[in-house]
């Protein structure tokens, strides 16, 4: 099943920060957003996105969003797409090798593995402890 909007954007603002860095905040993503688009973005409707209030969200502004937060694909956000699966998983995966502190993790061959190989890998990943 698509994960909705909110999901994903949450997906994306965990996934887009370094480790023992914080997450970015409502107002700092409107304010990255704002400067990106040369509008004005507030945190009230970035808040509103994540919360699921609105889901009527700009395609320029998903695009910037994406690329912002270095997400491999810059329609993730636009409505749900079959390729929205494998995006996902992506995220999870790498966001989950930074908590871990695993620094070499070879994914080098696309297509090798189906969604349920790399739902085990994650679910592997996700029961290493997470580093100190």
């Amino acid at each position: 099943m698509p994960l909705p909007l909110p999901a994903k954007i949450d997906r994306l603002v965990e996934y887009s920060h370094r480790y023992g860095e914080p997450a970015m905040t409502n107002p700092q993503i409107a304010d990255a957003l704002t400067e990106r688009l040369g509008r004005t973005v507030t945190s009230a409707f970035i808040a509103a996105l994540r919360d699921g209030s609105t889901s009527d969200i700009p395609k320029d502004l998903a695009a910037e969003l994406c690329a912002l937060c270095r997400c491999p694909d810059p329609a993730y956000l636009t409505p749900a797409r079959d390729e929205d699966v494998d995006i996902d998983q992506r995220l999870r995966l790498w966001t989950l090798a930074r908590d871990r502190g695993l620094k070499h993790l070879a994914a080098r061959a696309p297509g090798a593995m189906t969604r349920e190989m790399m739902e085990e890998l994650i679910a592997d990943i996700g029961a290493l402890p997470l580093r100190a």
